[in-house]
Parts: structure tokens; sequence; C-alpha cells
């Protein structure tokens, strides 16, 4: 574009905070602790500060390339094609026919040199999940929020024309308008489903009257809504049943739904009703500091004589134990206590232990010469616990498929970080992974899961590049929403560019909603950029159009 002297800047308020936002991206790394991940990005997540900067070059660049309907159409054209391809394997994996557990498609997916071994690949859903080719189901309907509109919008304009266009195209639009559907329901994410009612609400308060003149197409697309709905009825019903009782905390049943991952590969762990509560649980010297139920209690421990410990509750007064028969147990003679079991214990390395049970589950801690007590976690590591802070969801930890939990410890995370960000992608690093109770509490059916992603878009770029660096973004994003607002409110839709800008719209603030409960991720943001610039740019162009009409 540059060399061919076909590269114009336009004249935009939208520099501004995507400056301000690079700029932080790029402090936040110099800053860094952890430059390596700052720049590259974390394991399996690779959105570093080249990452990051690379999204605001593609915006800049769409903004200023996209000038006529041509331009528009080589962004949507393409699309289309590869989120037809895409769907088509999220049909197949929800028909069981995964395209890539085929041997061509594992080696696909798979170094020649392990081409021998193809039989021994395993793939984390197996369930008919529809994971298309981002790894992670939550991410299928974070991205389909914002095409599905657009295609929904294309139909319309298709059908609008009538005999102008062809029957194909109608067909075309309507096909991909279903396939996306299917795919955003069979994917089970509630996300996808917030992001699609908050795209319907916005188009019925932007677009009003104009509905009504739609009716024709709107009601083909509702009908292949309600179809797709009924064929995938038992996917949805149980996700969205599971949501609004994770939601409200509802726990119905002693089965409670647990996060593994917050994500996708949720299993269900079966809970007793009547398991108690620890508040904190820290190590401190030769002493374990614990409150059960409201109930502190202290152990103290020996490690010149690992088989002496002493207990005392708030006021220090000493509690006795008893022998648990028919083991080398002890119960605590106490009721505030009356589900423990401590006793003594020695690995083959010859290091001592105190054993504390709780409700069935065992929390082992070695007794180092010379070294303050601390616990052995089920990877074998020695960890001093310690009080984790925390703030909300203290009666739902499990809200949003264990997003109650994880935000609850991100938000104090975020005081540190009001200016100047750790690093990009680098939450997982300051995330209290060692939070054991904490995970405990929220019913993890593995304590020693490792969070690399708060879940919710805004908090992980506030812990990552800053707290201003997301009001940078925001602004960005609120200006192309007033923008769009004031470009299309009442305005009689007649082009491919208008429908385009109307449908790329919908989806951009369905998807920013969506955010609050999904991640940035490279599978998705390039596509979400793409799009916002190609929505800037419309908007420019039919800015540009009202001021020459106006003008003559």
């Amino acid at each position: 574009r540059v060399f061919t002297q076909s590269f114009f800047i336009k004249r935009t308020p939208y520099y501004i905070p995507m400056l301000v936002y690079s700029i932080f991206v790029l402090i936040s790394y110099v800053m860094s602790d952890y430059k390596e991940f700052a720049l590259w990005g974390w394991n399996d997540r690779f959105e570093g500060t080249v990452t990051l900067l690379a999204y605001m070059v593609m915006l800049f660049f769409i903004m200023n390339t996209i000038n006529n309907e041509k331009n528009i159409k080589w962004i949507v054209y393409p699309a289309a094609v590869s989120s037809l391809l895409l769907s088509l394997l999220g049909l197949s994996q929800a028909l069981g026919h995964d395209f890539f557990q085929t041997t061509f498609g594992k080696k696909l997916i798979t170094s020649s040199q392990f081409w021998d071994q193809l039989d021994s690949l395993t793939f984390t859903f197996t369930h008919r999940e529809i994971y298309q080719t981002v790894y992670n189901i939550n991410y299928v309907s974070f991205y389909l929020t914002l095409l599905i509109p657009l295609f929904g919008l294309l139909f319309i304009h298709s059908v609008v024309r009538g005999k102008e266009e062809p029957l194909w195209k109608k067909i075309l639009w309507g096909v991909l308008f279903g396939l996306n559907m299917y795919n955003l329901i069979g994917s089970k994410s509630s996300g996808g489903f917030l992001g699609m009612a908050v795209v319907v609400l916005v188009a019925l308060i932007l677009l009003n009257k104009t509905i009504i003149k739609w009716w024709r197409p709107l009601a083909i697309l509702l009908v292949i809504t309600v179809l797709v709905g009924g064929v995938t009825y038992e996917r949805w019903v149980p996700e969205l049943t599971g949501a609004a009782r994770s939601v409200l905390g509802i726990n119905n049943s002693k089965t409670q739904e647990v996060p593994g991952k917050p994500d996708s590969t949720d299993t269900a762990q079966t809970e007793s009703t009547s398991k108690g509560h620890i508040d904190y649980l820290e190590t401190k010297g030769n002493k374990i500091m614990m409150s059960y139920n409201g109930n502190p209690i202290t152990f103290t421990t020996y490690p010149e004589n690992p088989l002496a410990v002493k207990l005392t509750d708030k006021d220090g007064k000493a509690l006795d134990i008893a022998p648990l028969e028919g083991t080398n147990f002890y119960t605590i003679a106490d009721d505030r206590y009356h589900s423990f079991a401590i006793g003594p214990a020695q690995d083959t390395a010859g290091i001592n232990y105190f054993i504390i049970k709780v409700d069935g589950s065992e929390w082992d801690f070695a007794m180092l010469r010379g070294q303050d007590i601390q616990y052995r976690n089920t990877l074998g590591k020695f960890v001093p616990l310690k009080k984790v802070e925390s703030f909300g969801w203290e009666k739902n930890q499990g809200f949003g498929s264990g997003r109650g939990y994880i935000w609850s410890r991100t938000l104090p995370m975020m005081k540190s970080t009001a200016l100047i960000g750790h690093g990009a992608d680098t939450y997982c690093i300051y995330f209290p992974n060692d939070d054991y109770i904490g995970k405990y509490n929220a019913n993890w059916d593995n304590i020693n899961l490792i969070v690399d992603k708060p879940h919710n878009m805004y908090m992980g770029a506030w812990i990552g590049t800053g707290g201003i660096s997301v009001l940078a973004l925001l602004a960005l994003w609120i200006i192309y929403i007033l923008q769009s607002i004031k470009v299309f409110w009442k305005r009689n839709l007649n082009s491919f560019t208008e429908y385009t800008g109307v449908g790329i719209f919908l989806g951009i603030c369905g998807f920013l909603v969506s955010a609050l409960v999904d991640d940035s991720t490279v599978s998705v943001m390039p596509m979400f950029y793409g799009l916002l610039g190609t929505g800037i740019a419309i908007n420019i162009m039919l800015q540009r159009q009202n001021t020459e009409h106006k003008a003559h």
C-alpha cells in the first residue's frame, strides 16, 4: 500500500486510545519481572506484548485500507468461507465423527516424526463437544457472537433485495446463519448465549420500526433458530439451567458440578452436604493455624519429637485427643472438631509428617528439620500456606462454573496494576495458585489445578497491561459504539455496506458483553479486531457520504 502510494491515513479520534494502549503495553513489558513471558505470552496462550501490538497494527491497517464496498467484501467473503469450513468441522464433532480424530486429521495436527504413534494421540473432547479448531469450547461461542449477527443481516439484505439478489446467495447466508447457530448452541457455553441476548436487545433498540419491515426474513431466521434449538435441546437446556443455578448459588442435590477448569472439562464431584468450611489454614514456624466453621485451632508440632503435638483452641485452652480404634490416628475430644482425625506419618525418604484429615480430605504437613513446617501438595511439593486475600462471592464461589472463586481472588490483585500491569499474559504467575483452601472450599475436584486466565477479558488485561490500558481499550470501543449509533440511528438501510456495518456493530456489542465471562485469546481476537477495523472504516465511509449529501 505504501509503495504503490495507495495508503492514506484517515483523520479519526481512534488513534489516541490505540496509541495510549500500545504505550502501556510496552511500559508493562519494560517494567515486567518476567520479560520472556511478557514478550511472547504464557504457554498455550501466547498473547504477549508482540501479539497485542500486532492487534493494534492490524486494526490500524484495516481501518485505513477499507475505502469502498469491494474492500469490505474482501473481508466479509473470506470470513464467510472460513466460517463455513469451521462450522462443518463443528458439525462433524457434534455428530461423533470428528475430522481431527481421523487418520488424516491427526496427521494435520501432529509432527510427521510422530505419525507412527497416531493411535496414542489423546483428545480432550470426547463427548461430541464442538471445539472446531480453537481447543476450548468457550472460544467457539465467543467468536460466533461476532459472526451470527453479520450473517443474519446479510441474509436479510439478500431477501429484501428480492429478485435483484440471486437465490443461491439467500440460501448461502441462511445456511451460514443456521450452521453458526448450531455451533454456538452445540458448544454449550453460556457466554455465547449471553452475548446473543445482548445482540437481540441492541438490535431492537437500534433498528426499532425497521424490524417490522423485515418481518419475512426475520421470521425465516427465527424458524431456523427454533429448529436448531429443537435439534440441540439436550445440549443447551442443561447448560442454561446449570448456569442459572450457579449464578443463583442453588445446589439441588448432593452432586455438585465443579470446575476442573471453568471451561469445557467440568466434571462432577460428589460432595457431602455435611461438609464443613475451612475458614483458613496457614503455617508459621512449627505451628499449623486453622479455623473450621468459625472455630480456630492451633496445632503445635515438635520436629525433634514427631509423635508429640499440642492442640489449643482460640482461647489457648488445650484440647485432648483420643485414639481412633484400628488406626494410628487420633480424634479430637471436642464436638467442634468431631470430623477431624490427626496422626503422624513418615515417607520413604525418612521425612516426618503431621496429618490432618477433615471431612474425608487429607492435609499432609512435612516437619523438615531447620525449616518451618510446610504443606505437601499431591504433586509432592512443599508449600508454606498463608491466608489469601479475596473479595466477593463468599456465599457463591461456584458462580459461573467456578468464576466466582477466580474473580474473588483476581479483584484484590488488580489494586497493584491500576496504572501499569505486570506484563502481557503474566496473569498465571501472579494468581495465588497455592490457595488450596480456597479451591477446596469452592469444591474444585483438583485443588492443584493451575489457573492461567481469569475468564474475564477485562480483568486479564488489567493484570497484564494495567488499568490505564483497559481504560484506553474501553475508550476505543465506546467511541465506535457511539459513532455507530449516530450513523445507523433511524437510518434506512439499503446497501451491502450499511447492512454489513450494522451486522458488525451488533456482533461487537455481543462480543464485548461475552468478554465479561470469556478471555482474550489468539484464536478469537484477530477476527474481533479485523471486524472492528472494518466496522470503523464503514462508519467513516457512511459519515463522509452523509457530509457530501448535505453539502449538495
